[in-house]
Formats: structure tokens, sequence, C-alpha cells
């Protein structure tokens, strides 16, 4: 769990400041020890802004010396003891703290935090469920909180229970790099976990040849997921999302023109063993379109959108074919539909793009346009970096070649 730590590690301390803790001291008096408690709270203040932490330790220590239940100063002098590592001291004063004002989320948090360090999990574990989902308007406290918490829940193997909190936190913050790596760690631990069992209790299945497959198309060896699938096939010919898999993998390996009639045989299987399979009814069209047969393709493609309106490929397939045949303004709604339901699908903005221009408009053309090539840079970086873990596993747009690569 080294990786999974240092993530959680990596996460910058919180700059907290006097007055974002708790609610600030009511200045409706102006009796001498309340002035003067103002005075060391704003010297106090001033300190943390100089980050001049020993210096606001001696002022809001001096207000506790006037009022020892001065909530605002008990916990933010637990804060600032918390930044300096003082854990023992700030778990004191943040508990005092509670004990004046018990719905000081921040404070359960920090405790919680300060608890955990001190190898006190339990009593941490409970504090940070209780605040974590209270600091929606603390994001940075809330992400650490969180992470610890869904820490202490992998050590106990509750990866359901981390997941909740991860989804919380993707909300919170949804392009935080350690929340996005801790939530790939526990899916890919789940996924490892449900793998190893079924290799235990069936390993024979046709489950687990498709398992293997899967496995071997993410590798690039195309191939040998053609045998898999096939095996798996010969255990269980009516096996869900098998025929499926096995055309898309025998165009993979094979290419669309040498894989075009087996890989057709086996989307047709698939419809045959699921006749809402809209997917089998969208690669169909592709096939059919790239060997010129416009009527069998549009069939297609409305059958697939029939069963799926939500289908972007089957949208941008009838777009295609009515383009194609004149029907310009006939293709707009299909598109648009497609982009609407996937607005990161490259083709159809192409398509879109293409479209526009055919109508005149220009700048609708190239807004288009200029989608479509952010997302080509997209895709680009995309393999870029996966490029030191997998090896191409095929060209995702192999039924599309006008699109430009």
């Amino acid at each position: 769990m080294h990786n999974f730590s240092s993530a959680i590690r990596r996460i910058a301390l919180i700059a907290f400041v006097l007055g974002s803790f708790v609610c600030p001291l009511a200045q409706t008096t102006a009796s001498d020890p309340k002035r003067e408690i103002r005075g060391h709270l704003a010297k106090a203040q001033q300190a943390l802004a100089d980050k001049q932490l020993d210096s606001a330790i001696r002022e809001l220590n001096a207000v506790l010396a006037l009022d020892p239940k001065n909530v605002e100063a008990r916990g933010n002098l637990g804060v600032v003891q918390f930044l300096q590592g003082k854990y023992a001291e700030a778990s004191q004063n943040l508990r005092a703290a509670l004990r004046l004002q018990p719905s000081l989320w921040k404070a359960q948090a920090i405790l919680g935090l300060c608890e955990k360090v001190q190898g006190r999990f339990d009593s941490a574990k409970t504090l940070l469920e209780k605040s974590v989902p209270h600091l929606a308007q603390d994001p940075r406290l809330q992400i650490r909180a969180g992470m610890a918490l869904v820490e202490l829940d992998y050590q106990r193997r509750d990866l359901e229970k981390a997941l909740g909190i991860l989804g919380m936190l993707q909300n919170t913050d949804p392009t935080n790099a350690d929340v996005l790596y801790v939530v790939y760690r526990i899916h890919t631990d789940l996924a490892t976990q449900a793998r190893n069992t079924l290799a235990l209790v069936a390993p024979d299945s046709a489950r687990m040849h498709q398992l293997l497959a899967q496995h071997l198309i993410n590798e690039g060896d195309a191939k040998n997921a053609v045998v898999q699938y096939r095996e798996a096939l010969r255990i269980n010919p009516q096996l869900p999302g098998a025929h499926f898999e096995l055309g898309e993998a025998i165009l993979m390996d094979s290419g669309v023109v040498q894989g075009q009639q087996e890989a057709e045989k086996e989307f047709e299987a698939a419809i045959a063993a699921n006749p809402g399979d809209a997917k089998s009814e969208t690669r169909l069209g592709a096939l059919f379109s790239l060997r010129g047969d416009n009527d069998g393709a549009r069939n297609h493609y409305l059958r697939a959108a029939e069963l799926d309106p939500n289908e972007p490929e089957a949208q941008v397939g009838l777009g295609k074919i009515l383009m194609s045949t004149g029907h310009v303004e006939d293709a707009l709604p299909h598109l648009l539909s497609a982009v609407r339901v996937d607005p990161t699908n490259a083709r159809a903005h192409y398509r879109l793009s293409q479209l526009y221009r055919k109508l005149g408009r220009a700048s609708d053309a190239e807004r288009e346009m200029g989608a479509f090539q952010e997302l080509q840079k997209t895709t680009e970086r995309l393999r870029s970096a996966y490029s030191q873990l997998y090896r191409e596993s095929g060209n995702s747009d192999a039924l599309n070649p006008d699109i430009p690569q």
C-alpha cells in the first residue's frame, strides 16, 4: 500500500486562518477583556498570515488565559499544533473545542487526522466518517480527510465503502490526480479479486476464457484473444457478449477487409442470441457501408437507433449515409443527437463539420472542426501515455477510414 499512502501524503497542508475555522467573536461589547481578546486574536491572525506559528500560539494562549472557554482560540490552537506536527497537544485542544461546540466539522476532521497519525485508528475512523461529508465548503480539507478515511477503509479491505468516499471526493475535485489514482487502484484490486476467485472456482468455464480474451485484447494480442473467445463459445454458444467481442477481435486481428466476413457472422450471431443488441447492429451497418451497400447499412443503423436512441455510432452512421445520398439536412438531427449523447465522439464532430460546410454555415463548421481537432489531440496524448503500458491493440477507427488519422 506504499503508493497509496504516498498519494495521500503528497496532498499539500491546508492553510488555515483565524476566522475560517469557527465563527469569529461577536464584537458588541467594549469591555477591556473582550477588547484585549480581540487584540490577541488579530495578532494571531497576522502571525499565521506571516507563517509565524510560534507567535500565533503565544497569542492564542494569551486569549485562553483570559477566557479558557474561547472556542475560536482553542480550536485554532489545535489547528496550529496540528500543522506543527504536535499531534498530542493538538488532539487535546481540538477535543476541548468540540466539547464546547460539538458541530465543528473542521475540528472533528483535523482531530481524526491527529488520531490516525497517533495510531488510534478506530477513533480516527469514527471522527472522519462523521465530518468528511460536511466539509464541502473546504475542498482541500475534505480531500485530505477523505483520503485518510479511504486509507483506513482500504486497510480493513472494505473496498466498497472506500469507493463510496472516493465518489464524494470526485464530485468535490474531479481532476484530483491522487483521488483518480486511488479510484483506479481500488477498481483494479476488485477486478483482481474477482479474476482470482473465478480462476479458482471455474478455471475451465466459458467466462474464464472470455476474461482471458479480454485481457489479451488489452495486451494487444488479438490473435490469441480470438482463440480464447472461440473456446468460450465452444463451451457456451449462448455466452452473453462473446459473439460481439469475437467479431471485434477478428477485425483487430485480421483487419476489416480480410476479417469482414467472419466478423459479420459473429455480429449476426450476437443479434440472433440477443435481438436487442444495438452495438452489433451498428457494427453491421459500418461493414455494409464499407462495401458500398448503403441500403443495408441504413437498415442496420436504423435498427440500432430504434433499439437504443443513445447509441452515438448509429446516429453518426445514419448521418453519413444521408449525407452521401444527398439528404444533407436530414442528416443534421442524427449528428446533433450523437454529439449530445457523447460530446467526446470525434467522428460525430468531424461529420457535423462537413455537414455545416455543405449547408454554408462556416462558423459552425469551424467550431465543430475545432472540437474534432482537440479530441484528436487528446487521443494522441492518451496513446502516448499508454504506450509504455500496452502494445497497440488495433485501430479504433478501422470502420471509419474517412476520418483523418
